[in-house]
């Protein structure tokens, strides 16, 4: 077995290297080794009594046997582990006859992936069965397929043909092995075959239809066998071999698969198909159906054909050790991550420790993955806002009102006394800002204030003696009051006037006063001032001129006294406020229209009365009826467009010709009243009242009309105040205009001046040659930019710049550096690929350099096992032939003893299982250990002790020297494969023994006849079938023979007349000895060939793996290099 598991390493290796690119499965292996005892068959043959089944046998025989599966391991039991393949063709499984609803269940502890199940059945093929599976320890069952010889028949209801989904089944016909129904056949069952009709990869079939925990094979209905003769052969299921080839499951993210406990020694664990996967990808799990620790970022996937599925690292910064994987996070982040660390340390916080916790911030010190990224914040709890935490960006803290500074630790200037109970921090200083500093106004702790210079006072708001203007910011300046003129050196503390003597005046007494009236006053000193006529409220701070008397009126007001509003300002007096915008726009033109009123009084007041005679009357009625109507026009203050222009025709008809400009601005100034309209429906209300008021005034009386604008715009001084702002609208409309006008007017200019260059371009400049050279052309028309024919660029015009070609043109060159440019974009695309490509091929090597290390290990620790294992055999070895030296040169040994040997030897059934053969070996050193005469044993057995120690130096050196061995997986195997070959011809030398044991077999018979004892048992067995003994069965085997020899010794001893029987018996015992003799020479042989032979040919071609191995790696090292520099 040893053998066997090393040659398949090779094939490990390849298979580990394909997770690189894809999806990778572990090599399939046989699921029953091992396991065959999770194997059940719900019915057996011969397990409660023996039974009968008769087969047919050449072409009209009938053969019948019997099954008894009471005892296991028997030639006629026919137990389930009898499928087992390692079991042999001569042994199988049963079930019992005319049973048709069989099963055999295959129940495992772990999920497995199906690679193909193998059915070779010993009797006909029955016409009907299915095979299901489970993938959840047996709680539901899927079907995989129906088959049947006669899908019709069998399964009516069931479709054939490929399916179509993975939920499709279908019934696949068998067919009966080379025509003959009765001989049994193969059947072999691929998962992966039933998706040959469905549109899908490889991974996904394995996905869907390779797991299983449990596996079944119903048995539905028996073959229809032809009767022979007059009996009907026994119907029943049979299978020799029966294999379930398989691997651990593993989503495609594992390519080998290891045992969950410790490996056992035991040779069929060795061999079994262990169920945990080694996993790939950064994932975990027995079956790798899970991100591995920190490898959360992505969401957990089976790997496809061409696409890994690996799961990605977390991002934590350094500052967490797990995370989960939170879909909701994935989904916001667009499908690109979807870790989220778990309990970040170092003070942080967020989906990836990226920011601080609260109370906590950025050390922009270091990086965001060093451990101090984050500081705690150093808020003073007296000036901070209770419950609020630092910026976490800057650490700046959250200060009370009154509070400063980053920490919250300072009162704001002009602030005091910082404490926790103040909600605001710190409460205000008594100081005058005026005279205290203005970075710090007060002490921040004692409240104590800091005075400008020449300031005083406690809360610094006096200037100090002698001193004036506190106001200034910057502290007191001196009053500097001339000492002669003034009365005081001190001065207003807030003017500075000084206290200046009769005849001096300023603000220091420096100057000299003039004669003149003091204000209030007019007139002449020397003969006596008057008291100025005026009312204080409307005039200037003089009161009145100097000279004349004449009152200094303030804007707005009029009158001799300044006690009247002037024109234009309206309330009343002494509140003489700016009128209206619309009263200066109505002014002007009642002005002019009270001009023309007058002078057409004056006209007809010298008309006679009655003159001109009834026509003249009636237009004079009209013509008041007119005025009047236009008076109503122009006293509306929502006068419209289309009011001023009624008013302009029914001057025209009376033959009035209005004033141009007039009409101009009343057209303009409708224009813009109509934009204000909406602004001055309040108004409109308000100036209804008036206008009744308004027509019922004298129509000649223009007057009236500013006294009734004058009492509206009272009532209306509130509107007014909401369309200030159209003053300026109308100002810049007014601009705009202007504007306008001037643009027109230059307009005409610049239309000319363009109709002269339009005329001039028509002509030249001629682009022709710049033309020729841009296009690389040889035109000759003309072409200016008022005229050019044709295409300005020819394509027969242009040349192509190619190898060789002198390119010249602006077009040709540009075209050129295009496509050289693309070509260059091609060819850094493809240097970019293999560059790519060259960094795959570099790390396979890295791969397969350090899985190459990794399995050289493991063998070395394998070979390590191999040495302790070959040693325990050498000792077993040894024991063994001391045995039968002690047992041959027993001079005890009598025929009775060889007659019990042999029958004990003919009823032992060889056993295969490794636990069996260790324990008839320990019954071996019991027995032996009841030898006589142990000192002659140790003194023949020296020398093989000797020999032993030699064989264990030289096996030890061998083991030194397998333990150097790093890599040649290849040669080892070769090498303990052509120590396998030796070990087979031992075999076959032990197994030409049997021709000794025929001849012992033939003496026992006469034996037998002679001292009337039965013989139940013989060797005919043994010659059917090829001899297949281990050596360790061998070694009990003969010591069995040795026991029986001596009873029959004994017996022949015993014996009172021996006459001619004693003869015979006498005879038989010398040719016993003599096949004894020789047996023991053979053993000898044997003995040097296993010692000496095997383990130095096994010595020597380990010897220069050494070398092979260090060529390797050197090698290895080479392509590295190769590849890094390529």
């Amino acid at each position: 077995l040893k053998p066997i598991f090393l040659m398949s390493l090779p094939l490990l290796l390849d298979a580990q290297g394909s997770c690189s690119y894809g999806a990778c499965y572990p090599p399939a292996g046989d699921l029953l080794v091992g396991r065959i005892h999770h194997l059940k068959a719900s019915s057996t043959c011969g397990l409660v009594t023996p039974e009968t089944y008769c087969t047919s046998y050449e072409e009209w025989r009938m053969k019948c046997c019997r099954c008894d599966s009471r005892v296991p391991h028997t030639h006629n039991s026919h137990w389930v582990e009898n499928v087992l393949s390692s079991k042999g063709h001569m042994h199988w499984w049963q079930s019992q006859n005319d049973v048709n609803q069989v099963s055999l269940q295959l129940d495992l502890d772990k999920k497995f992936q199906l690679s193909s199940i193998l059915l070779d059945f010993r009797a006909p093929l029955p016409a009907g069965m299915l095979i299901e599976r489970s993938t959840d320890f047996g709680e539901t069952w899927t079907i995989y397929q129906y088959l049947a010889s006669d899908c019709a028949a069998a399964f009516p209801r069931i479709p054939q043909g490929s399916p179509q989904s993975w939920q499709d089944v279908r019934c696949q016909e068998l067919r009966t092995h080379q025509g003959h129904p009765l001989q049994g056949g193969k059947i072999k069952f691929n998962p992966l075959d039933l998706a040959s009709g469905i549109t899908t990869s490889r991974s996904q079939s394995i996905s869907n239809l390779g797991e299983f925990t449990n596996l079944r094979v119903n048995f539905t209905q028996l073959p229809r066998l032809p009767q022979q003769g007059y009996r009907s052969p026994s119907a029943f299921y049979a299978v020799t071999e029966m294999q379930v080839q398989g691997s651990c499951f593993c989503h495609g993210h594992a390519d080998r698969c290891t045992p969950s406990r410790a490996p056992s020694r035991d040779p069929n664990a060795m061999m079994q198909v262990h169920g945990h996967c080694v996993c790939q990808h950064n994932t975990a799990g027995p079956h790798c159906d899970r991100c591995a620790a920190f490898y959360n970022d992505q969401p957990w996937r089976p790997a496809e054909d061409r696409n890994l599925n690996e799961c990605r690292r977390c991002n934590c910064n350094g500052h967490s050790e797990t995370c989960h994987f939170d879909p909701a996070v994935y989904e916001a982040s667009g499908g690109v991550s979807g870790g989220v660390c778990d309990e970040c340390q170092h003070n942080t916080a967020g989906r990836n420790c990226e920011r601080c916790e609260a109370y906590f911030f950025r050390n922009r010190r270091h990086d965001v993955t060093h451990p101090e990224a984050c500081l705690p914040c150093e808020c003073d709890p007296d000036g901070t806002v209770p419950g609020s935490s630092c910026d976490p960006l800057n650490g700046r803290c959250v200060c009370k009102e009154n509070v400063q500074g980053d920490r919250c630790h300072l009162c704001k200037p002009g602030f005091t006394q910082l404490t926790n109970a103040n909600p605001l921090g710190c409460h205000k200083c008594a100081c005058n800002m005026l005279g205290t500093r203005q970075d710090a106004p007060c002490d921040d702790e004692t409240g104590r204030c800091f005075c400008l210079p020449n300031v005083v006072g406690a809360n610094c708001d006096q200037c100090s003696a002698n001193h004036w203007k506190i106001a200034s910011g910057q502290g007191c300046q001196p009053c500097n009051c001339d000492p002669r003129n003034s009365f005081s050196p001190q001065c207003n503390q807030f003017t500075g006037q000084c206290q200046c003597r009769e005849g001096f005046v300023g603000r220091t007494c420096s100057a000299a006063q003039l004669q003149v009236c003091p204000d209030g006053s007019y007139g002449d000193v020397r003969t006596g001032c008057r008291e100025c006529d005026c009312n204080i409220q409307g005039t200037e701070g003089m009161g009145c001129d100097k000279t004349t008397g004449s009152c200094l009126c303030r804007p707005g007001f009029t009158g001799p006294r300044c006690d009247q509003c002037q024109r234009g300002y309206c309330s009343n007096y002494p509140r003489c406020e700016t009128c209206h915008p619309c009263f200066q726009a109505y002014d002007s033109d009642i002005r002019r229209f009270g001009l023309r009123h007058a002078s057409l009084r004056n006209s007809t007041s010298r008309l006679q009365l009655g003159m001109g005679g009834a026509g003249f009357s009636t237009r004079i009625l009209e013509a008041e009826g007119n005025v009047q109507q236009i008076q109503g026009i122009l006293g509306n203050p929502l006068v419209m467009q289309q009011g001023l222009g009624q008013v302009s025709s029914m001057l025209t008809v009376q033959g009035i010709n209005p004033d141009p400009s007039f009409v101009i601005d009343t057209f303009s100034l409708a224009n813009d009243l109509e934009a204000l309209d909406k602004s001055l429906l309040f108004i409109n209300r308000q100036y209804q009242i008036k206008k009744t008021q308004f027509e019922a005034s004298h129509p000649t009386d223009l007057s009236g009309a500013f006294k009734t604008v004058s009492s509206a715009y009272q009532s209306s001084t509130n509107a007014s105040y909401r369309i200030t702002g159209t003053s300026s609208l109308l100002a810049r409309s007014r601009e705009n205009r202007r504007m306008t006008k001037g643009l027109e007017s230059s307009f005409t200019d610049h239309t000319s001046r363009l109709e002269a260059l339009q005329g001039e371009m028509a002509s030249s400049p001629n682009l022709t040659p710049t033309i020729n050279k841009i296009c690389s052309g040889v035109r000759s028309k003309a072409c200016t930019p008022g005229h050019c024919d044709g295409e300005l660029c020819p394509q027969d015009s242009t040349t192509e710049c190619g190898t060789g070609l002198s390119c010249r043109g602006i077009i040709p060159l540009s075209s050129g550096a295009v496509r050289t440019a693309e070509k260059t974009t091609r060819e850094l695309h493809g240097l970019n690929t293999q560059l790519q490509q060259t960094v795959q091929m570099i790390r396979a090597a890295e791969t397969a350099a350090n899985q190459i290390q990794s399995n050289a290990r493991r063998l070395g620790d394998q070979v390590s096992v191999t040495r302790t294992q070959i040693e325990g055999d050498v000792r077993r070895i040894q024991q063994f032939i001391q045995q039968v030296r002690n047992f041959l040169s027993d001079p005890a040994t009598d025929p009775a003893t060889i007659q019990e040997v042999s029958d004990y030897v003919l009823s032992l059934r060889l056993p295969t299982d490794t636990a069996v053969v260790l324990s008839k070996m320990t019954e071996i050193r019991n027995l032996a250990a009841k030898l006589q005469c142990p000192e002659s044993i140790l003194t023949q057995t020296a020398g093989d002790i000797a020999k032993a120690k030699r064989l264990q130096q030289e096996a030890e050196q061998a083991r030194n020297r397998a333990n150097a061995v790093e890599g040649n997986v290849e040669e080892v195997v070769e090498n303990l494969r052509q120590a396998n070959t030796v070990l087979q011809e031992a075999q076959d030398a032990i197994s030409g023994s049997s021709y000794s044991l025929g001849l012992i077999q033939l003496r026992i018979d006469e034996v037998s006849d002679v001292c009337c004892v039965p013989s139940i048992i013989t060797l005919r067995g043994l010659h059917a079938t090829p001899l297949k003994l281990s050596w360790n069965s061998l070694q009990s085997g003969f010591e069995q023979v040795k026991q029986k020899y001596a009873e029959l010794k004994r017996r022949i001893g015993q014996s009172s007349r021996p006459g001619a029987q004693g003869s015979r018996i006498q005879r038989i015992d010398m040719e016993a000895k003599a096949l004894f003799e020789e047996t023991w020479a053979m053993m000898l042989r044997m003995e040097k060939e296993l010692l000496n032979s095997a383990l130095i040919a096994k010595t020597a071609s380990l010897a220069g793996l050494e070398e092979q191995v260090e060529e390797i790696s050197n090698h290895i090292h080479e392509r590295i290099a190769y590849y890094t520099s390529c």
